[in-house]
């Protein structure tokens, strides 16, 4: 990776700089580093060993530049043979939200950003980076990905569960027939992905699972534990995206997301390697969510 790290410094013109390395579970996709001047400026370099995450990172990060609080690409390194893409933006003050900082008047801030994303409409369901794959159809990418995440977990789950929860995705799918979009979402939308300082949201990070979808699988990430709310904060998120634009009816379908988000994170965790380790407190608390899911229908 120091070889690679040069590479990088080399394209990028970074003289007389030092990286080190931002390691959590919520880098666990890409190579993220920060980078340091000389003169004590901080840099963010981001390395996306995929090429769609790549392209989704810019797309939205170039989409949003001036609308919503960003970090600035100031700089790109495009994905080639034999080299990840990488972006070079801005480093921006603060820290991730947290239970301490997750004050009611940040959560209203919070929603009301989530429904400014979600005001831009589109024409179609599918990869904005790439227009040409848009669906009328929302269930086309959503079938996709729950089929994918299905056969990451077999091995690993039981059958059993496994069949449950086929079994439910048949019964209920037709539920996206009245969803809320086409929009562009940020399929992400979490607090380790907003960035504050001050009690002011300054950045709203990791745009490389965007696309145009609808506004439930947003909502889904409040209701499923990625957020330190209480009946305050998330009455606060709500009338801030209220505030906005009408909060969908997400209840009717919320059931089958959390499913669905369950079995693509253990997937993904098991397809990484991951699941004993970086990823081992998410896959145990979404493994309980399945194993429990059907006692409560």
């Amino acid at each position: 990776m120091k070889k690679l790290i040069t590479l990088y410094q080399e394209r990028l013109g970074l003289a007389d700089v030092t990286f080190s390395r931002i390691e959590h579970e919520d880098t666990a996709v890409a190579d993220v580093y920060r980078v340091t001047k000389s003169s004590g400026e901080k840099l963010i370099l981001k390395i996306c060993t995929r090429v769609n995450d790549y392209l989704h990172e810019v797309y939205f990060l170039n989409y949003f530049a001036n609308k919503l609080p960003m970090p600035r690409i100031i700089q790109v390194v495009e994905p080639e043979a034999d080299l990840y893409g990488a972006i070079l933006m801005e480093c921006l003050p603060g820290t991730l939200i947290n239970p301490q900082n997750f004050t009611p008047s940040l959560a209203y801030e919070v929603g009301s950003l989530l429904a400014r994303i979600h005001m831009n409409q589109v024409i179609g369901y599918g990869d904005l980076t790439q227009p040409i794959t848009l669906n009328a159809d929302p269930r086309v990418y959503f079938t996709m990905k729950f089929q994918e995440g299905i056969a990451e977990c077999r091995g690993l789950l039981p059958e059993k569960l496994i069949k449950k929860c086929l079994d439910y995705y048949n019964q209920h799918i037709d539920l996206l027939d009245s969803v809320d979009g086409p929009c562009i979402i940020h399929r992400d939308f979490r607090a380790g992905n907003v960035i504050v300082y001050q009690s002011k949201v300054q950045g709203i990070i990791d745009w490389s699972s965007a696309r145009a979808s609808f506004t439930e699988e947003d909502f889904c990430f409040l209701e499923h534990g990625d957020w330190p709310t209480s009946f305050t904060t998330k009455k606060s998120f709500l009338d801030g995206y209220a505030s906005i634009r009408p909060v969908p009816d997400y209840n009717r379908i919320m059931p089958l997301l959390r499913m669905s988000r369950a079995i693509a994170l253990i997937g993904f965790a098991v397809k990484r390697g991951i699941w004993k380790s970086t990823l081992s407190t998410k896959y145990q608390f979404n493994r309980h969510f399945l194993e429990t899911f059907f006692e409560k229908l």
